[in-house]
């Protein structure tokens, strides 16, 4: 007898190897005292019901249609910022204050194209009182008809680049009120939405341009749980489905609900992407968080199965260590159909009856792949 040495985690064991079958190179002899250091289980291959449920690891992450990322559209420089990061906001709280001159120029555009418009629409009138008393030709009524319809065109463009500031007729009216008197060069940006500020780069003195963004602001109360099941559990999940949510990193756990199924899979992975939408209404949880999100399924059918951690992979397919007579052991190939966390189903390779190790067979597989390099 010659003895092999070989390490499971921290535990070190003698094998034993006694005898080998000529024909089955890949079968050897423990002894009982090896048997027992390493801490070995058996299992016979039995009929049991496994779980059609779904478990996979996911992450929380916000909820993009709740996220507003809030852009000046329009460049200068910052005069002012009135929020911190992390503050709540409500719609019309001010963010910050920006002094620019493309304002400026816009405004001034729409003052002269309101001036203008209200100079023609005059002249119309004008115009018209003249026709009436036969001190005008139809041919000058047309042309003043035609200023005015080119004086309203002007005044609506003008109008535009401020809409998307959100000014409209009435704010910028105030403008009109005393023409010289008015700030044209600031601009004071509000909160477009309810949320809490969880992005923010605005300093002041900074120059700004009208695509940049500056704060992003969330509404978290409702948060999005992104997880990837295999296809064939996808199979198994449908729009409204529950699912249970379990931080990987705390106790906490949550019932979720099921938005969005990706109807393509990930060529790599073999996965699908999944998204589920939880409360967060008390603010217990936080994007980013990583989680295992498990669907409960229906028990299935009774079929020949062992324990999932029997299961191995061995030279590219799956195999489980068969001991025959409680000291002589042997690694099968098996056919694996269902599983779950606690048993996996076994189309073919090994029949019912037939025990296995169920626990600890890591060192065996290593105790193959010595022997096998020692040749």
């Amino acid at each position: 007898m010659k003895p092999f040495l070989f390490q499971s985690g921290l535990l070190l064991a003698v094998l034993l190897l006694h005898s080998a079958k000529a024909e089955e190179a890949s079968t050897f002899e423990l002894s009982s005292e090896a048997i027992e250091n390493l801490q070995l289980e058996f299992s016979p291959v039995e009929a049991r019901s496994i779980s059609s449920g779904v478990r996979a690891a996911g992450v929380v992450r916000p909820d993009e249609k709740r996220v507003v990322d809030v852009v000046p559209r329009i460049s200068g420089v910052i005069d002012d910022d009135f929020q911190t990061l992390g503050a709540k906001v409500t719609p019309e709280d001010k963010l910050f204050r920006i002094e620019s001159a493309e304002l400026s120029r816009a405004l001034t555009a729409y003052v002269d194209a309101e001036q203008a418009m209200t100079f023609a629409q005059q002249a119309l009138e004008q115009e018209k009182k003249l026709k009436a008393k036969s001190l005008s030709s139809e041919e000058q009524l047309r042309r003043k008809e035609l200023d005015f319809q080119i004086a309203v065109a002007e005044h609506a463009r003008a109008l535009q680049p401020l809409k998307l500031l959100h000014f409209n007729e009435g704010t910028v009216h105030q403008y009109l009120v005393d023409v010289g008197a008015g700030n044209y060069t600031s601009l004071e940006v509000k909160a477009p939405a309810t949320g809490e500020i969880i992005e923010k780069s605005v300093r002041r003195g900074a120059a700004v341009e009208p695509d940049e963004t500056l704060y992003t602001i969330a509404d978290l109360d409702q948060l999005w749980v992104d997880f990837h099941p295999s296809l064939e559990q996808a199979d198994q999940l449908s729009l409204g489905m529950k699912v249970q949510v379990q931080s990987s990193v705390s106790v906490q756990e949550r019932e979720g609900e099921i938005i969005y199924l990706a109807p393509i899979a990930d060529e790599a992975s073999r996965t699908v992407l999944t998204r589920a939408v939880i409360d967060n209404a008390d603010r217990a949880w936080r994007p980013g968080t990583p989680v295992v999100v498990e669907v409960s399924g229906s028990e299935g059918n009774s079929a020949p199965s062992v324990p999932t951690s029997a299961v191995i992979d061995l030279h590219g397919s799956k195999a489980v260590f068969v001991c025959w007579d409680g000291t002589t052991f042997q690694p099968v190939p098996v056919e694996t159909g269902r599983s779950d966390d606690d048993f996996t189903e076994i189309l073919s390779g090994v029949n019912a009856g037939t025990v296995v190790v169920s626990k600890n067979v890591a060192p065996l597989k290593g105790h193959l792949e010595m022997t096998a390099e020692g040749e």
